[in-house]
């Protein structure tokens, strides 16, 4: 153990010597279409491997000069690599992150986390004992521009009273064995999508208390649905309505609706493809005509929304690693979020009110 931290310690002196980090990738598509564009986009970052399973049909165009390792252990064992990015299904997020963790190695996992909240406490547990391990997780809505500009430049002038969250997605018919359908994978409407809302959620609007919830499915077109109340540390409640699904009568949409004493304001996107972006919109409900204005809308042209808020969460990954700057989201908050899903589980089940300590 007092090797791998003298190694550690070595590491650490030779990345910030050369103000440059050696990253390998674990994982295809997510790896390739948001976590390399994003990352390349960080000259903090020498991208150096891929670790996949490749195919003759893939269309992933990776430069020559990266290696792709087929096994995600040979790339770890690789003694140039300083940083890892996980992007595989959820079930190998624990083994990956172990195996990481043992060889030193910096960590940056996609949502979910882990599959389950033992195993969120276990890893936490993990990375109390090297605090030099720098460890983030791929929450992207906390760094979506709009999102950003109501916290900055909106939140601290008004007094809001009422919030509402609908999230309806539709959903391609999958196999039954993709790990998305699967809740014991780390997929499923919580894992998959509600840990977004929850994350969010609380960086915006204070710590949950307590919660509410009723989690069903509509069988006849295989919805799943979450219907809660969450309760914040400072006296205000939030409504949550998330419906994942074959969605016929309701179109695809994320809105977040702030019911301020000024205005009302919407955080909002149509999610008919991921090039679709959020804009905030204020409406002033005392006019006649409800007269609305947009105060933010992201005019650059990604075709992926997902890239720009990993490529800040890249940044912030960086920072820590490079200047010894704690930085959020990390695993413990991500086992923060698993936490309360945990709760709005139990709540549905009992079908009551639960607190959260």
């Amino acid at each position: 153990m007092q090797s791998g931290f003298f190694t550690l310690l070595k590491h650490q002196f030779l990345i910030k010597m050369q103000n440059k980090i050696n990253l390998g990738i674990i994982g295809k598509n997510f790896g390739y279409n948001v976590i390399y564009k994003s990352f390349l986009k960080n000259k903090k970052y020498k991208i150096k491997f891929f670790s996949f399973k490749s195919k003759k049909s893939d269309k992933i165009k990776i430069p020559k000069n990266i290696k792709i390792y087929s096994s995600w252990k040979k790339l770890i064992l690789d003694k140039t690599i300083n940083a890892i990015v996980i992007a595989t299904p959820p079930v190998l997020h624990k083994s990956i992150i172990k195996f990481a963790f043992k060889n030193n190695k910096h960590i940056f996992c996609e949502k979910p986390f882990t599959c389950s909240t033992k195993e969120a406490n276990f890893i936490c547990n993990l990375i109390k004992r090297k605090k030099n391990i720098s460890h983030m997780v791929n929450y992207e809505f906390g760094e979506i521009d709009a999102f950003n500009f109501f916290r900055k430049k909106i939140m601290n002038n008004i007094k809001i009273n009422k919030i509402y969250l609908d999230w309806f997605i539709n959903v391609k018919k999958r196999p039954k064995t993709n790990w998305k359908e699967n809740s014991l994978q780390g997929g499923g409407i919580m894992f998959n999508f509600v840990c977004h809302a929850v994350y969010y959620l609380e960086q915006l609007f204070g710590k949950i208390i307590s919660i509410k919830s009723n989690i069903f499915h509509e069988n006849r077109n295989k919805t799943r649905i979450l219907k809660a109340i969450v309760f914040f540390n400072n006296g205000l409640s939030a409504k949550l309505n998330i419906m994942v699904g074959l969605i016929k009568k309701s179109k695809p949409t994320h809105q977040l609706k702030i019911i301020s004493d000024q205005k009302i304001y919407l955080l909002k996107t149509k999610l008919n493809s991921l090039s679709d972006k959020f804009e905030l919109i204020a409406i002033n409900p005392n006019l006649k005509n409800k007269l609305s204005k947009t105060l933010f809308k992201n005019l650059k042209k990604e075709s992926d929304f997902r890239i720009r808020p990993a490529f800040k969460n890249s940044i912030k990954f960086s920072n820590w690693i490079l200047k010894d700057k704690t930085q959020s989201p990390n695993f413990f908050d991500a086992q923060r979020v698993h936490f309360i899903i945990n709760k709005m589980i139990i709540s549905s089940k009992k079908k009551k009110k639960i607190y959260i300590n």
